[in-house]
């Protein structure tokens, strides 16, 4: 049974490539965002993460291949994180991400990453708590409720889960891991 999930938004992008954003390839991390990446591997090398599951664009498998250098994790691909498309709805994206949480609690993994981003973290969130978690509390760059590179930390509580933001590469002088 999944008691931890991590949620992991992937790191900062380059900007002005010319790659639309919402579809594969999308654009590949900035020098920054490598960083970024790195410093979120650090923080999640002690957390004990079974597997990653990463949204097929290419920022977020360079963040989880950089994430992976500190980890003992394998990564698994998985369509149901990608970025919310330009033609697709919010509950779209809910109903995607939805399943895949059905899927992996049928499995025998306890603890997990997705790296993925904006819109399917706020889908996740969103599920997690029921709609109860206030996320107005919560703003970062262009809306999103995690910055890039941030985690969100769902722990199993009873029949619920408690939900935190843990990381943020600004956080990470000075922070205990997990």
């Amino acid at each position: 049974m999944l008691k931890e999930l991590y949620l992991i938004r992937h790191a900062h992008p380059q900007p002005n490539t010319g790659l639309a954003y919402d579809r594969a390839p999308g654009p590949p991390l900035s020098d920054a965002g490598r960083e970024e990446a790195r410093a979120t591997g650090l923080y999640l090398s002690q957390c004990g993460l079974e597997r990653l599951y990463v949204s097929p664009l290419d920022r977020t498998q360079e963040t989880a291949r950089l994430i992976a250098e500190h980890i003992q994790a394998p990564m698994h691909i998985e369509e149901s994180l990608a970025e919310h498309r330009s033609d697709e709805s919010f509950e779209g994206v809910k109903a995607r991400v939805q399943a895949l949480l059905d899927r992996i609690e049928g499995e025998s993994l306890t603890r997990v990453g997705f790296v993925t981003h904006g819109s399917p973290t706020k889908a996740l969130l969103q599920i997690l708590s029921n709609g109860a978690l206030d996320l107005s509390r919560f703003v970062f760059d262009n809306g999103n409720h995690v910055p890039t590179a941030g985690v969100w930390r769902a722990e199993r509580a009873g029949d619920g889960w408690r939900l935190e933001l843990v990381f943020t590469p600004a956080m990470a002088r000075g922070m205990n891991a997990c």
